[in-house]
């Protein structure tokens, strides 16, 4: 999997499906759109981002399903995988350190695949917080509620994604929600450089 692709969560970004008011566009740039709003009794914003990638639908399920091997000591900022569920079901694990007096975090994620048709797949994510002992002088994020979306499009596929996380913890609002930009407009510009003539690398 792309190296970043998972760190997107550890930087405290945050989705909740349920919440009804309207998007606001707060970065269009390099063919990236980054949306945020406000959630219904939450003090995080959740965010949405859009892109458009000169690659198949199926390369860009394969690379976000491709994670090295969890180990114990696993490096930072990186998502490996676990174990696989069943024949749409993964299991990955990411940590992010961070500097004192902020304790670590790490999150575990299960992805489920839904292919809704040829042309369209939506990988739903959601936190497993027990699949694995949690690790000391670390919080285990428990929050996590999104998906990626994705439309093919001929040899093009549009990539949305969706997230909510919930950090823990008593970091201050106002600074998740300013790194709603940065993190997701970092993973996704990694992604489109992954995906660049990855036809001829799948």
């Amino acid at each position: 999997m792309l190296k970043h692709i998972f760190s997107i969560f550890l930087l405290f970004t945050s989705t909740l499906l349920l919440a009804q008011t309207d998007w606001t566009l707060k970065k269009d740039d390099n063919g990236i759109k980054i949306y945020t709003r406000p959630v219904a009794d939450e003090t995080l914003d959740e965010y949405k981002a859009i892109t458009v990638v000169d690659t198949r639908i199926d390369n860009v399920v394969s690379e976000l399903l491709t994670a090295p091997k969890y180990e114990d000591s696993c490096e930072p900022g990186i998502s490996y995988y676990i174990k696989q569920l069943s024949d749409n079901q993964h299991v990955f694990y990411a940590h992010k350190p961070l500097p004192w007096p902020i304790r670590d975090r790490d999150i575990i994620t299960l992805l489920t695949v839904e292919k809704i048709s040829d042309l369209k797949y939506k990988l739903i994510l959601e936190s497993l917080p027990d699949a694995i002992p949690e690790k000391e002088k670390t919080i285990r994020i428990k929050k996590l509620m999104g998906y990626w979306l994705l439309e093919a499009d001929g040899n093009t596929t549009k990539i949305t994604q969706q997230l909510f996380v919930n950090p823990e913890g008593t970091l201050p609002a106002f600074v998740i929600n300013n790194l709603l930009i940065k993190g997701p407009f970092k993973t996704f510009s990694e992604l489109k450089e992954t995906l660049k003539d990855s036809d001829d690398k799948f």
